[in-house]
């Protein structure tokens, strides 16, 4: 009996606990049967505000294809609320760009102004069309003593009246991961991101065809200390800092990011800094940028700069530095970097900057791994202390310079079975294959990446045998 009882009690634990561990879901459909609707699968709301003022923390506010326009589809306020606020598959781009919050120039797309923090997850959302009718900053999204998290959302064709035009993070640490800011406009800073008394994380995001009338046509750093990675930064202008401006105090970091045919009147093309700002660029390209005065980067006012391991158009020779504050540091080359498709007369939507390679390069087109008949010298060329393990097999155990260096899309170099990367297949690879023989895990030497160093490896392996680079 006392056996029977003590059973029941824990069956009874575990199900409130699997009930307590359930993810509720209120879900929203601009076309649901009814008006506003109670946020059920069967009977969605219809307007994105009324799922959020019914949610409560934890929940997910799930939002449908649809064009999203009206009141209580913008100025969208989730209140402090720790919610992730989605479309139905966020990682899907066809179903972003189905799932649209549309302003209409009424209003912001977001406002962040409650202490939210990085539990608060906007994910996988088109905004577009939104304007600063109310205040000055931050037409797409405005993080205002907040920091959310913004994944993989496309912001574009916004306007601000001052600053960030797509997104402005305003004293806040916000997180803004794999997303596109492309055609927004800001009357001041920012044309795509304002950074302004903060230290916000922008990584693996595409900033393309911004403008501001100011400085930072792409972002803007004001007072604060953003880290920049992996990024594409391409197509934006402003008079000063095309792609990126900075501005005292603070520091500026860029690592691994491309910076492209960015404009400015007056200086700095692709990285304007000034009034003692900082910047540190580190394993990344800046090309085709213009202005009047350095074309890539451009220091005034005792702004300074320090550059290292990047491929930069014209070398430390096209960087405006008349104060003598820039650090030109080890491992910087000016060489063509082989983009897979650049000509800065086309379309900039046909652009593809991943670098050739006659060992592999990632294809997005056709999601496979394709061989080019040059190889960039941008490959297993960035800093040798930066960390090249999230890159593809085989490579030089060195991080690629470009927004693509570090990641799963990294142009590969020389042979699989090169496992000592001494450029050519011999014993000593053999005896590192030997030492794994019939292991199990993430090796290297698992050439047919089934898990277990077996046959078939040494069979791919026998195929490759006294290669040479």
């Amino acid at each position: 009996m006392k056996q029977t009882k003590a059973l029941f009690i824990i069956v009874l634990i575990l199900s409130i606990a699997s009930v307590s561990g359930a993810i509720n879901i209120i879900y929203v459909d601009v076309n649901g049967p009814n008006d506003p609707g109670s946020g059920s699968y069967a009977d969605p709301f219809r307007r994105i505000q009324n799922a959020i003022d019914d949610a409560n923390t934890g929940d997910t506010v799930e939002i449908r294809p649809g064009v999203y326009t009206g009141a209580g589809n913008f100025d969208l306020d989730p209140n402090g609320k720790s919610i992730t606020i989605r479309s139905n598959d966020p990682n899907n781009p066809e179903i972003i760009a189905q799932t649209i919050i549309d302003p209409n120039q009424a209003g912001r797309g977001f406002y962040f102004w409650n202490e939210e923090d990085a539990n608060c997850i906007i994910w996988g959302l088109t905004i577009r069309n939104a304007s600063t009718v109310t205040g000055y900053n931050g037409a797409g999204i405005y993080c205002d003593n907040s920091r959310p998290t913004i994944r993989n959302c496309v912001i574009k064709d916004g306007y601000a009246k001052g600053s960030g035009g797509g997104i402005c993070c305003d004293s806040n640490n916000t997180t803004i991961i794999n997303c596109t800011i492309t055609g927004n406009t800001a009357d001041y800073y920012g044309g795509g991101i304002s950074c302004i008394f903060c230290a916000p994380l922008i990584t693996g995001c595409t900033v393309s065809g911004n403008t501001a009338s100011r400085e930072g046509g792409g972002i803007d750093s004001g007072l604060s200390d953003p880290n920049i990675l992996n990024c594409v930064i391409i197509d934006n202008n402003a008079p000063l800092g095309g792609g990126i401006n900075c501005y005292y105090p603070g520091v500026t970091r860029v690592v691994n990011c491309i910076l492209v045919a960015n404009s400015s009147e007056y200086s700095g093309g692709g990285v304007h800094c000034w009034t003692k700002g900082s910047v540190i660029i580190q394993n990344s390209i800046l090309w085709a940028n213009s202005s009047s005065d350095g074309t890539q980067l451009g220091l005034e006012q005792e702004g300074t700069a320090s550059v290292a391991y990047c491929d930069v158009l014209g070398g430390q020779t096209d960087v405006y530095d008349p104060c003598g504050l820039l650090v030109w540091d080890s491992g910087n080359i000016n060489a063509d970097p082989c983009f897979v498709s650049f000509e800065p007369n086309d379309n900039p939507g046909l652009w593809d900057f991943h670098l050739q390679s006659k060992y592999g390069r990632w294809d997005s087109n056709v999601q496979t791994w394709v061989m080019d008949s040059n190889m960039s010298v941008c490959i297993d060329a960035g800093d040798p202390n930066s960390d090249w393990t999230g890159e593809p097999w085989p490579n030089g155990r060195r991080v690629n310079m470009g927004s693509f260096g570090g990641t799963n899309q990294a142009s590969k170099n020389g042979n699989p079975a090169d496992f000592d990367i001494n450029g050519k297949v011999d014993f000593r690879d053999f005896a590192l294959l030997a030492d794994k023989w019939m292991s199990n895990g993430n090796f290297i030497e698992d050439l047919n990446l089934d898990g277990v160093v077996e046959f078939e490896d040494l069979k791919i392996f026998a195929e490759n045998w006294l290669w040479q680079k």
